[in-house]
This record gives structure tokens, sequence and C-alpha cells, in this order.
């Protein structure tokens, strides 16, 4: 997100999926900008992006170069739109020329709305007639996920309402280009309204004050660091391992709000089972005294009932093969690099590791 020209606030693509994802990660964005509420500090900025994120991204860029190249091998002439040295109204206004000329690709069109903005990877042409012509055109963009995702969905369907202002019709689909090279085609209609209401909420979102809560956008977000000093400071009751939503929103609407407040609360509260609130007590007494200064500590839990849990396993035997293997999913293809196998009986027990560098030693 940005400030426009007039002070409002110009979203993308990017802020609506992050906003699904965490919308205290968005209320964190508008504070840094100076237009949200509650958190807002002159000094609040994100942190730079994690080594793994940044070679998803350099990946991502590798993939959608490798389709353009694949574009230009079929002879499908490609209309680049120049964005490196250009500013986003210059770019815009180049998009608009080439749309109406009728390139059979654009790639890096600069498309925009009353407020919003962003750049499509690649606008497709398509022999549907809008107020450009007897032709019309549909987004495509470039994923490194083997199977399409909400988040994509999201974005194209953002950009395909931007494209609409543009050539005066929605598109009928959009297409996704997956990480093995597959091409994934969804209906547009199936999915427009769901984004067009996540966009009203976004943008009617800017004076809503949140809190940090995890989510799985946490891993790759950029204000983790900032999250987890909250967390910390406030003493939160997401900091007791194992807790759940829910069961954090019971104990608040009775009062416990802290990692402190469960260490000592003794009784039960609503709503919450009685043996739940004994494991998560027990748990966020161990965490409290770590806290304090203590040193690490366990309890073991008593065996309710035979044959259950850890029971089950059968007994230790010297021929015991324990077995674990290590990919990744980023190299083209994927590959496993690793097995592991540890042989019970020695003293101690072996390691024996089974390494591959290529696809033949895999």
């Amino acid at each position: 997100m940005k400030r426009g020209d007039s002070g409002s606030i110009i979203f993308s693509a990017s802020d609506l999926m992050r906003f699904q994802g965490c919308r205290h990660a968005t209320a964190l964005d508008l504070a840094a900008l100076g237009a949200g509420a509650g958190d807002a500090s002159p000094g609040l900025r994100p942190a730079e992006a994690s080594e793994t994120a940044k070679l998803l991204q350099k990946k991502g860029d590798a993939h959608e170069r490798a389709y353009l190249q694949d574009l230009a091998s079929a002879g499908i002439g490609v209309h680049e739109i120049e964005t490196k040295r250009a500013t986003f109204a210059s770019a815009h206004t180049m998009t608009i020329a080439a749309l109406r000329s009728g390139a059979p690709v654009i790639y890096q069109a600069a498309l925009a709305g009353s407020r919003w903005a962003g750049y499509a990877d690649f606008l497709e042409r398509v022999e549907r007639p809008s107020e450009l012509g007897a032709f019309s055109y549909e987004v495509i963009d470039t994923k490194l996920k083997r199977t399409p995702a909400p988040a994509h969905v999201l974005q194209l369907a953002v950009y395909s309402d931007l494209l609409a202002d543009a050539q005066g019709l929605l598109p009928a689909q959009i297409h996704v280009v997956l990480g093995d090279g597959r091409r994934a085609t969804l209906p547009l209609g199936d999915y427009i309204h769901y984004a067009r209401n996540l966009r009203r909420q976004l943008e009617s979102f800017v004076a809503t004050p949140t809190r940090p809560e995890p989510c799985e956008a946490c891993s790759q977000c950029t204000w983790r660091a900032h999250c987890d000093a909250d967390w910390e400071a406030t003493d939160s009751l997401v900091l007791v391992a194992g807790i759940r939503k829910d069961q954090r929103q019971k104990l608040e609407a009775a009062g416990v709000t802290t990692l402190a407040d469960l260490a000592a609360r003794e009784t039960p509260v609503p709503s919450l089972a009685a043996l739940t609130h004994a494991k998560l007590r027990e748990q966020a007494l161990l965490q409290h005294a770590r806290r304090a200064g203590g040193p690490p500590a366990f309890k073991l839990r008593p065996p309710t009932e035979p044959e259950m849990g850890l029971a089950r396993l059968p007994k230790p035997d010297a021929g015991d093969l324990f077995f674990d293997m290590e990919g990744d999913p980023l190299i083209e293809g994927g590959l496993e690099y690793l097995f592991g196998v540890y042989v019970e009986g020695g003293k101690p027990g072996r390691v024996r590791a089974f390494w591959a560098h290529t696809a033949e030693e895999e």
C-alpha cells in the first residue's frame, strides 16, 4: 500500500492477500504509513524479508522469466511494458496503448482503479469482443506452487477487475502457470464476488484496532519480530505451548489474560473443561517458572489408560531402525537430498546418512 497523489491510500493485490492472511499485519502496514488505529509509531518499520522469502522471490522471478522465454520460443509476440525506469503513471499509459494495439501478450502490465493498482505478470489476448475491439484480455500469473492457492485467485481477481476498467469487459477466466509448468485455468465468476467483498472489507478496515494473533502467515511475515515482542511484553496467553485460540478466548472472557494469570488460576473457568484447564495451567506453570529465571523443567504425565499413546509402541529391540528423509521442493523437479537411518543396539546408536546432490544420486 502507498499514499496516492491526493493523500488517499492505494491498495495492491498483495495487500489483499496479506489482509486475508492476517489483519494485524495490515494494521501494522497502515500504522507504518501513518494511517492506522492504535499501533501507530513514527519508527514502526517491518523487518527485512527472511532468507527463505528472498530465495522464494528469486525462484519466482526465474520461473516468470522462463515462461517469458517459452512464449518467445513459441513465436508469440510479447509487448513488454517498461517498468524499471518509468513511473507507474507512465507505465499505465503504455499499458493502455498496448491493450488498444491488440498485442498477443502484454508483459508487466500496469493496471489501476480508483483505490487499487498493481502490475500483472501477463495479459493474454482472447477473441472475445470488448471496448477494445473484437478481442479482449485475460490475466496470467506465474507461481511456484504445484496447485493454485486461494491467494493466487485473490490476486488474479483484483487484476481482472482493474483490467475490466480498461477494456470494458470482465475477463471470463483467470490463469496460473504453476511451478511444474502446467497451466491452471479457473472461471473468474466463481471467485470474483468473494474477492470484491474482501476488497470492501479492506477499504473500510483503516481505522479498526487489532492485536497480534498467530496464523499461517507468521512464518514469512516481516512483522513477525514486532508481534513476538508484543507477546513477550504483555506475557500473552499466546505463549502457552499448545493453547488454541478458542481456549484463549474462553480464558480471557473469565479475566485470565496472561500466562502468569493462567499459572495462578487454580479453579476452572466457565465453558472450558476442567481437564483442559488443568493441562493448560500445568503448562503455564512450567513456562512461568522458566520465564522467572528458573531452570528448564518438565513434568511427566501419568499414564491414564493402558495400551494408549506411547504405550502402544513395541518394546525396544536391538534391530530397530529409525528412518528420516529431507527434501528441497525449490529445486526444479524437487530433490530428496538426504536419507538418514538411526540404528539401535550400539552404545551409542549409529547414524548412517545417504546424500544425494543430483537427481541421479537421488
